[in-house]
């Protein structure tokens, strides 16, 4: 199962995968954790037509801010042989005037009936400009301390009309990226709008994430009504918030062969674009994130 990234808290935050082979004991080496490398400074943006106007215009109403989750196991069927989940994801989530910073770093820990434990490290940094047409990533996978991927490189858009990624690792190369396709922050923002509207409860769009070297695969998201949210001291004091719609997001490989996604998840999304809980199912199990702290952070002077 692959990684991927989920329009959560605004900024895309890391959804990890199940490690490559879960039935085979994972190695064991040292940790040796590296910072993730900031993207570089990255080209003007673009024009790139309404959807680049409502993309712009909502980020205006979104909330910086640093974020933890508390990683569990929620559930697990019969003859799964993942026993237990422990981890934490933290991130920011930044405007810097002509664009959005991410930084997120996860770490988690996946419990076997009949292995060993495997931990899993993940840290991403991006940035995304403020209409959706460029976007830059960099991803740093470790698996039991020892590096396991790295994807770096940028990406345009022209628009709707669809754009290009280059990757610079793990090897130089161009992605076809189809019409249609959007960056994470815009997708969030644009799952904000259908919420807000309310009129088109199904919303399907090609997301790219840069965290594999292909082409956009489709994220599918059943938006429902909007509902209290839990009582949550954490999201009450920082933000003042109290409602969310329930979000379902089923994220699907770019092949028409398959018919199932390679896995879902479902949340609570302000119309701040924070995230309360997610839900995240692999089939044989489920893991939860639960917000534990929220900090908000201030706007520049732009």
């Amino acid at each position: 199962m692959r990684t991927r990234l989920v329009s959560m808290g605004l900024a895309s935050l890391a959804v990890l995968a199940l490690p490559a082979a879960v039935d085979a004991a994972p190695p064991v080496a040292p940790a040796t954790t590296s910072p993730t490398a900031a993207p570089s400074a990255p080209p003007p943006p673009s024009s790139g037509g309404p959807m680049a106007a409502t993309v712009t215009a909502l980020g205006a109403q979104m909330s910086p801010h640093r974020a933890a989750y508390r990683l569990t196991l929620a559930s697990s069927r019969e003859g799964s042989r993942v026993t237990g989940v422990v981890g934490a994801m933290n991130f920011a989530w930044n405007d810097v005037c002509r664009g959005w910073t991410t930084e997120q770093r996860f770490q988690i820990r996946f419990l076997y009936s009949e292995a060993d434990d495997q931990e899993m490290t993940t840290s991403y940094t991006t940035w995304e400009a403020k209409d959706g047409s460029v976007y830059r990533f960099n991803v740093r996978k470790q698996t039991s301390g020892q590096p396991d991927e790295e994807m770096k490189g940028v990406a345009t858009l022209n628009g709707e009309a669809g754009g290009v990624a280059h990757f610079e690792r793990p090897k130089p190369l161009d992605v076809e990226l189809a019409p249609g396709t959007v960056f994470p922050t815009a997708h969030t923002l644009l799952l904000i709008d259908q919420a807000r509207r309310g009129d088109t409860p199904v919303y399907v769009r090609p997301v790219f994430d840069g965290s594999e070297a292909e082409e956009a695969g489709p994220v599918s998201a059943v938006i429902g009504q909007a509902k209290p949210l839990a009582k949550d001291a954490v999201v009450v004091a920082a933000l003042h918030k109290d409602k969310a719609w329930p979000v379902h997001l089923a994220f699907f490989a770019n092949d028409d062969q398959q018919a199932l996604p390679d896995y879902d998840t479902a949340m609570m999304l302000m119309d701040n674009g924070i995230v309360q809980s997610m839900l995240i199912d692999y089939g044989d199990f489920k893991v939860r994130a639960e917000l534990v702290a929220l900090e908000p952070l201030p706007k520049p002077a732009c």
